[in-house]
């Protein structure tokens, strides 16, 4: 699995029934603390800590929630939809109903800013957006990002700065 594919099976909520920036933090945290087996208030506070340094909304209704996670091993990321807007301070006013957290462990920083442009590069697309909240299932969301789950998305100079493999040799994947 590289941060630079999408593969939402495990990855992916759609149309969450938050009401506010909190609760969906607490989503994405609880979600990811399942996944990982860090504890769900260690993700919400580094989400709350990162948000409190400045929004993290990017406008036209959707955020890009992230934060440097002790003891990740490696990059996590889960696509939220909501079912209704919620405020988010983002740039443009617009309540926010798309939200893409990405977390990344705190002792491997190397390469996060990168995958964050790229990601967020994504959600420029109207039809992107357009497609994630027509989508009232995971299968019609994953149809909706399908196309930008090959590897010709991202040129191959992009991937080492993003794949998980590539960010950590193995001798670092088996520390603890």
């Amino acid at each position: 699995m590289h941060v630079y594919e999408f593969h939402w099976q495990r990855e992916l909520i759609i149309k969450a029934p938050c009401q506010d920036k909190r609760s969906a933090y607490q989503v994405i945290a609880l979600t990811t603390s399942e996944r990982t087996g860090i504890e769900a208030r260690t993700i919400l506070e580094a989400l709350t800590e990162r948000e409190a340094l400045g929004s993290t909304g990017l406008g036209g209704g959707v955020a890009l929630p992230h934060a440097l996670v002790p003891k990740l091993r490696s990059p996590e990321k889960v696509l939220m939809t909501l079912r209704h807007g919620i405020e988010f301070e983002a740039p443009d006013d617009d309540p926010v109903d798309i939200l893409l957290a990405v977390l990344w462990p705190q002792d491997h920083q190397h390469g996060f800013l990168p995958a964050l442009a790229r990601l967020c590069r994504l959600f420029r697309k109207n039809q992107v957006r357009q497609g994630l909240r027509n989508a009232g299932s995971k299968t019609e969301a994953m149809m909706v990002m399908q196309p930008f789950s090959s590897r010709d998305v991202i040129t191959p100079s992009d991937r080492p700065l993003l794949g998980r493999n590539e960010l950590y040799p193995p001798s670092h994947a088996s520390r603890g």
